[in-house]
């Protein structure tokens, strides 16, 4: 009967003591908030699995907080995780200016902020006096130059190209994109642009605009798109318009590579890699929760999409 009672008595120490280093194991796991604009975007949705399946990876237990587009909520939530005692958190603002007031708050709670793919406004952080450990983007220009090069290769050396632009004029991205696109056609003195529309990121009013371009410019030979719903919208028109002979390139995501894969009027494109950019950040925050240094920013390039890598490439698009 003691021996027993002596067997139970252990039996309890022994559980009661793997459940104090659980609860000791919880402790020291370190809690990464992530905050995302919405998940209406394949985007997003690709990022917040990205920093769900890498953040385990890192040990991190990961809790993701989704704006739906409205800066307010974007900022209560960024509250919250200052309240639940997050170790850092992972930053995409709603939009760039309302965001300060994010990274304002972390840094008044001492919670170290680390921002991804849309940035907060430089200018306001700085004239704050705000700090941002490290921000991680896409190169978005350095997308444009792929793809410029690209067309360079398709066409020849000295080949002729007449260009037509389906773009975004008021995005500060996609500008980045036409100029690094422009820069790398330069070049060329046989490669010219003749127009530049504004598809509004819509397919339907870049059709429309895709349209007037060629009947005002039937000497267009390229069309170039900085988002795929412009890329979407001048394929229709390009079809429409019985104008197989005019080729495009453009920034794309899924669809758009299907259409490179299929390459009969887009040839080639780049896309972003959300998955990508938060890996990056979740294995960087680790680091920086290590104690190592980081750089500022780091600006990662897309990937070039052509007819070689278009069919591997379809199912990592978003």
């Amino acid at each position: 009967m003691k021996k027993l009672v002596k067997n139970s008595v252990l039996a309890a120490l022994g559980m009661s003591l793997a459940m104090s280093a659980a609860v000791v194991h919880a402790q020291d796991k370190k809690v990464l908030g992530v905050a995302l604009p919405n998940l209406t975007n394949p985007y997003y949705v690709a990022m917040k699995k990205s920093f769900e399946e890498n953040g385990a990876k890192q040990g991190f237990e990961v809790r993701v907080l989704i704006a739906d587009n409205d800066d307010a909520k974007q900022l209560s939530q960024v509250q919250t995780m200052i309240q639940q005692g997050v170790n850092a958190v992972a930053l995409n603002c709603v939009s760039s200016g309302p965001c300060v007031a994010s990274v304002s708050e972390l840094n008044q709670a001492k919670v170290p902020v680390f921002t991804i793919n849309l940035l907060p406004d430089p200018s306001s952080l700085t004239a704050q006096n705000l700090k941002v450990e490290q921000a991680v983007q896409t190169d978005q220009k350095a997308g444009g130059v792929y793809i410029g090069k690209q067309l360079l290769k398709d066409i020849g050396a000295d080949g002729n190209a007449v260009i037509g632009i389906v773009g975004e004029p008021t995005s500060v991205a996609a500008i980045a994109r036409d100029n690094g696109f422009k820069e790398a056609v330069a070049s060329n003195p046989n490669v010219k642009f003749v127009a530049l529309v504004n598809g509004k990121v819509e397919e339907t009013t870049s059709l429309k605009v895709t349209t007037e371009m060629l009947q005002g410019n039937p000497d267009i030979t390229v069309v170039y798109s900085d988002t795929e719903p412009s890329a979407l919208g001048a394929i229709a028109a390009i079809q429409q318009f019985g104008r197989d002979d005019v080729k495009l390139y453009a920034f794309v995501d899924k669809l758009g590579v299907k259409h490179i894969e299929d390459n009969s009027i887009l040839k080639a494109g780049a896309i972003q890699e959300p998955a990508k950019l938060a890996q990056i950040q979740v294995e960087n925050i680790k680091k920086f929760l290590n104690g190592e240094k980081l750089e500022p920013i780091i600006d990662s390039p897309p990937l070039l999409v052509n007819k070689d890598n278009a069919a591997e490439t379809v199912d990592k698009a978003y």
